[in-house]
């Protein structure tokens, strides 16, 4: 009787102190916040950039972009890859992706002075420019491999592919990174599939912006190829993947299925001739940052998912961390510890 007592009194001391821990929950900025209202502010002033480049350029604004980013295409072009929700598109071309971008950094252990690499797909340009904002406001090195090839709605206007928007923003003094290499992504990361004539004109236009073009059809060399240029140019403390390319995913669908954010390298895939950098990467123990599900990502981070208003930056909950008070979290340990102890004692105490 005395034993089952204790152990109801252990039970309750953990019950009440997780009931007064949660009464006394604080929401507090993120020690980084500075850093990440940097991050949006840089993002939004590339977005008013990238705006200016298009009606320069005579490429009229998407009707879905309803917050005018500039980061939304067209539903389908000669260099349309596959299909996107512009759902997704919107709420990734959202100021306050820098911060989350900064956030993710910093979960993934990075700190000013690491060094990143990234692969860059056309289909998220809001999102390949918040890593770009992120690492540039945190003092990280930044070393990215960018694609032509979008989905639905991504950067998939022929005249202003994503890597010569990315030039132009370096050019123009708004980033001061600067594509490593570029591909062409789309069917073997070589532009497969692609209007022949609109890619033979995107691969003249890098060649006059001095970016690399790297054509490489064998999937393994190609994933060499990357590999030998993040570690010639680094080595990487951390590699980031934004969209689907398949030499970041892989082949198939493992690599989705590892998940979405930061992704955990202690538990290691087991790497088969399909796998691709994400999962090469985390084998070796690197931190991995997967940018894909947008939907997953703003769940997990409490943002709003395609919203009608955008709230001011610095104000959404991507800034802000909840703090427990940890006084009541020690009493009840203490106190249930206590009472464990005396079950033990009273357990072994002889009867009589």
């Amino acid at each position: 009787m005395r034993v089952t007592r204790l152990l109801c009194a252990a039970l309750a001391a953990v019950t009440a102190a997780a009931l007064l821990a949660a009464g006394g929950v604080r929401t507090e900025r993120t020690e980084y916040y500075d850093a990440q209202v940097q991050a949006a502010r840089q993002l939004s002033a590339c977005f008013e950039a990238v705006r200016g480049y298009k009606e320069q350029l005579g490429i009229p604004m998407a009707e879905e972009d309803l917050h005018q980013t500039g980061m939304i295409g067209q539903s389908y072009t000669g260099i349309t890859t596959t299909l996107g929700a512009v759902e997704a598109k919107r709420t990734a071309a959202w100021p306050d992706m820098g911060a989350l971008c900064v956030r993710l950094l910093y979960e993934a252990g990075v700190r000013p002075g690491d060094t990143v690499g990234a692969g860059f797909s056309g289909s998220f340009p809001g999102l390949d420019l918040a890593v770009v904002a992120a690492c540039e406001s945190m003092g990280v090195e930044l070393i990215c491999i960018s694609s032509v090839g979008a989905s639905t709605y991504g950067a998939n206007d022929p005249e202003l592919t994503f890597p010569e928007m990315m030039w132009r923003l370096e050019r123009d003094g708004l980033i001061q990174t600067r594509s490593a290499a570029v591909t062409m992504g789309g069917g073997s990361d070589v532009g497969e599939g692609m209007d022949p004539e609109l890619a033979a004109q995107i691969r003249a236009r890098l060649s006059e912006c001095g970016l690399e073009l790297m054509e490489q059809p064998d999937y393994q060399e190609n994933l060499a190829q990357r590999e030998a240029l993040y570690a010639r140019l680094g080595p990487i403390d951390c590699f980031v993947a934004v969209g689907g390319n398949v030499t970041s995913m892989g082949r198939g669908e493992s690599g989705i299925s590892l998940g979405q954010g930061v992704l955990n390298p202690s538990r290691p895939p087991v790497l088969d001739g399909d796998s691709g950098l994400v999962q090469r990467y985390l084998a070796r123990g690197l931190p991995v940052i997967n940018l894909l599900n947008i939907r997953r990502l703003t769940a997990d981070y409490g943002l709003p998912y395609d919203p009608v208003d955008w709230p001011e930056i610095g104000q959404s909950a991507v800034y802000s961390t909840e703090r427990y008070p940890r006084i009541w979290l020690l009493a009840g340990l203490t106190a249930a510890a206590g009472a464990l102890l005396l079950c033990l004692r009273a357990r072994r105490r002889p009867a009589g």
